[in-house]
């Protein structure tokens, strides 16, 4: 995901909310120190520009600001932007963009306005944390005294910079586009989906500051992941990852303090890399935690952002105290007919995975114990895409039917304010986070962090710690996350039996149930019909064996892979004669940089991979073996190609497959995964495997055992046939069905939890981890007669 809002969308929103309380008429000093006359906004606008074609910077931010305070008398002439962006830019060109955060900031103290003096002061500090007269007005703003003097600091963060690599005295390329144009540009790209030019501009943003633009070597890194750009046999890639290593440690030594007493910990500013973007990294879990950490603090300055663009003072009754409100809920809970009221909150409630695999939970919860609101701030599928694309299903329509409430809040989504007071109006027992970092702009962020339900739940979409003090619970379940890594959540969690995600695919009539034989292959390939082998992902005829003996399969984004995974499939391919291997085209321009490195691979090279010493080996024949399918929008169909194109799915790691995992389980295609990891996203299919009773495909020894259970399963027919006829035999399961596709049983377990969590809080204790034990009713497992609602 690309970090958002915007570092620069940012300061224009506290920009706005200073210009309100700007007195017109004043007269105002800028840059250098020139004295002018107000006039109105617009022809200070003008002046502004023509002074800015002539160079003179400092004059042009002078009429540029005037035209920012004037700019609600002006009648619509012009945009804010139009003012605001160019006045920071004439300090920016100039190397000088902390002087106009400490203008702002003093304009914000001489009207009395000390957050917003500390919201600038703040960007400053980032800028420069041994700017002395910032350090001097934040101790007037904030009454807290520097604890390292200047001198000193700034030789501690000279020398923390020589160990991490940073190079802070960069030429800024004066005259050239600035570093933050670059950033907006690559942005722009990056919203265009045009991959390479996001990664060229974001790459000379950073390169160009010094590295001082910390999201633009995030972003850089990211553009360059999602199409597999990773130099000449993964050197770049590896690269890439001791710049993200280094960058978040470097930010984090920066910006992170714990209080010593209490233990919480509080962050200066987010760190640039997006937890969203580092679940796919092969780097320190710590580091991920961190990332979501510095993100989760920064959604309480987000919720005061409204649509407007305005920033506010957060009300006094802001965050709610949940203590508070105890005595409240007691009595609530005395009444014979009372209910847990429990919300879920996300944007994804239309034809998104997590509503794919979630839906029938709805359908099982106790209408006698729980009340059940959906909060969607998201907006419903179009009318065609559910006519054409979806033939006629309607996930979100079939969900209201089932919850007791269903609230559209999208006018809410970019007021987190109201909606809070939305959520404790009515009185919501429990808040459940479908989104986590997901959906980067699209999600409710900030609502938690308003505190509006006593208990706050993360679940489902994002897989890792939602590093928020403010969210206090986690599912999750033991393999996926032993206790042994609890260092690695902030929340507490609680521990679902027989694996912790939700998944309907025994429960919906429009996914197709696995066979143990396949139907005759049809030409050209129609669903549902033909053997892997057959199929042969349709290759062209002519390329690759036909027919292939064994058919490896990934239909995970191209992002979750990396050279090292890539490795490994080179050698299953190798010692599995004649197999190949069917990868899903996402995105399809990552497709040639992929060929690309498995010809660099499969060869070899001296002096430590230089190019000019390569020895080809045999990638042609590797990239021969090698294809790929389409995007399929319906999911009942992508799912059904499981079964026709796959053999066994080979896992991505560090973060596994999640959707598409299920989807070829429930294809009858077993799972080869790597189990030595430390992440949430990475133990999703080892869990999985074990509630299946396929724990010999989870290798927990890492990548040579990985391949080594990939290249039985291909060489070894008897194997192969009793592991997926055992995999086969779980999907079909009725009377009871199997306790991993057993939504009803699930929803009993899940109920549990959220019960418990509930009655710690009614009893005044903090939140603790939470072991589902299921009872002998819940354990006998769901008949036909209990899947009738």
């Amino acid at each position: 995901m690309m970090k958002g809002p915007r570092v620069w969308r940012t300061i224009w929103a506290v920009a706005l909310c200073l210009c309100l309380c700007v007195l017109s008429g004043a007269s105002l000093v800028v840059g250098a120190t020139r004295e002018i006359a107000i006039h109105d906004g617009a022809g200070n606008l003008a002046e502004a520009d023509r002074l800015f074609q002539l160079n003179d910077l400092d004059a042009a931010a002078t009429h540029y600001w005037h035209a920012v305070l004037h700019h609600g008398t002006s009648a619509g002439a012009y945009e804010l932007d139009q003012a605001f962006h160019p006045f920071l830019k004439c300090y920016a060109v100039q190397g000088k963009i902390s002087e106009a955060y400490m203008f702002i900031a003093e304009e914000s103290i001489g009207r009395g306005q000390g957050n917003m003096a500390k919201m600038y002061l703040e960007q400053v500090l980032h800028q420069d944390p041994t700017h002395e007269r910032a350090q001097e007005l934040w101790g007037q703003v904030t009454g807290e005294t520097p604890d390292t003097p200047p001198q000193a600091r700034q030789q501690q963060q000279q020398q923390q910079q020589q160990q991490q690599g940073f190079d802070h005295d960069a030429d800024d390329h004066q005259g050239e586009t600035s570093v933050e144009e670059l950033y907006e540009i690559g942005a722009k790209h990056f919203a265009d989906k045009e991959y390479e030019l996001c990664a060229e501009y974001f790459e000379l943003s950073c390169k160009r500051s010094g590295m001082r633009i910390g999201p633009s070597c995030a972003n850089a890194v990211y553009c360059r992941s999602y199409y597999l750009d990773w130099g000449f046999n993964g050197t770049t890639f590896e690269e890439d990852m001791q710049r993200i290593a280094s960058l978040t440690r470097f930010e984090t030594d920066q910006r992170r303090s714990v209080d010593g007493e209490t233990g919480l910990f509080s962050w200066a500013g987010p760190t640039s890399v997006h937890p969203h973007m580092m679940l796919a990294y092969p780097v320190e879990s710590m580091l991920k935690r961190y990332s979501t950490e510095s993100t989760a603090f920064k959604d309480e300055f987000q919720a005061r952002i409204r649509q407007d663009m305005t920033v506010q003072e957060l009300p006094p009754d802001l965050p709610y105290d949940q203590n508070a409100q105890r005595l409240r809920f007691l009595e609530e809970a005395k009444d014979p007919d009372f209910k847990i009221k429990v919300g879920f909150v996300g944007s994804g409630f239309n034809s998104k995975a997590v509503l794919y695999l979630s839906q029938d939970m709805f359908r099982f919860f106790d209408k006698d114990k729980f009340e059940v609101h959906i909060l969607s701030v998201g907006p419903p599928d179009k009318p065609g895409f559910i006519q054409y694309g979806m033939r006629g299903v309607d996930w979100r329509e079939r969900v209201k039917l089932w919850v007791d409430h269903f609230h559209d809040v999208r006018s809410l989504k970019d007021d987190h304010i109201e909606m809070a007071r939305f959520v404790y109006n009515n009185g919501l027992h429990i808040l459940i986070e479908w989104d986590g970092y997901a959906r980067q702009g699209e999600r409710a962020q900030g609502l938690f962090a308003l505190r509006p339900s006593p208990v706050q739940i993360l679940h489902q979409e994002f897989l890792g710690t939602s590093g928020a003090q403010f969210v206090d619970y986690l599912i999750t379940d033991r393999v996926t996350s032993p206790e042994r890594l609890e260092h690695l959540y902030v929340e507490k969690l609680i521990y679902m039996p027989n694996h912790f995600f939700s998944k309907g695919h025994a429960m919906q009539a429009e996914v197709k149930n696995p066979t143990y034989d396949y139907k005759p292959v049809q030409v050209p390939y129609k669903l549902g019909t033909g053997t892997p082998a057959e199929n042969r992902c349709m290759a062209p005829p002519g390329v690759g064996p036909s027919p292939p003996s064994f058919v490896f399969c990934n239909f995970n984004k191209f992002l979750k892979n990396n050279p090292e995974t890539v490795r490994s499939w080179i050698r299953i391919l190798r010692e599995v004669p004649g197999s190949m291997l069917c990868l899903l085209e996402n995105p399809a321009e990552g497709i040639p940089y992929l060929r690309k490195f498995i010809h660099e691979a499969a060869g070899t090279s001296t002096n430590n991979n230089d190019p000019e010493s390569f020895v080809e080996g045999d990638g042609d024949d590797l990239n021969s073996r090698i294809h790929f399918i389409p995007w399929q929008a319906n999911p009942f169909d992508h799912q059904m190609r499981n079964q026709d194109f796959c053999n066994a799915m080979l896992d991505s790691f560090p973060y596994n497959g999640h959707t598409v995992a299920q989807d070829s389980l429930y294809g009858g295609v077993p799972i080869v995964t790597r189990s030595d990891g430390s992440d949430m996203c990475a133990l999703v299919s080892t869990s999985a495997n074990v509630v299946l009773d396929l724990e010999d495909l989870n290798a927990y020894e890492g990548p040579r055992q990985y391949e080594d259970i990939a290249i039985r399963l291909g060489n070894d027919p008897e194997f192969y046939k009793a592991t997926r006829t055992r995999l086969i035999d779980t999907c079909l399961q009725r009377n009871p069905m199997h306790p991993y596709w057993d939504v009803p049983r699930y929803v009993k377990n899940f109920e549990n939890g959220l019960t418990q969590a509930f009655d710690r809080y009614l009893a005044g204790k903090p939140p603790a981890h939470i072991d589902i034990v299921e009872d002998e009713r819940t354990k006998r497992g769901s008949f036909d007669v209990d899947l009738t609602r």
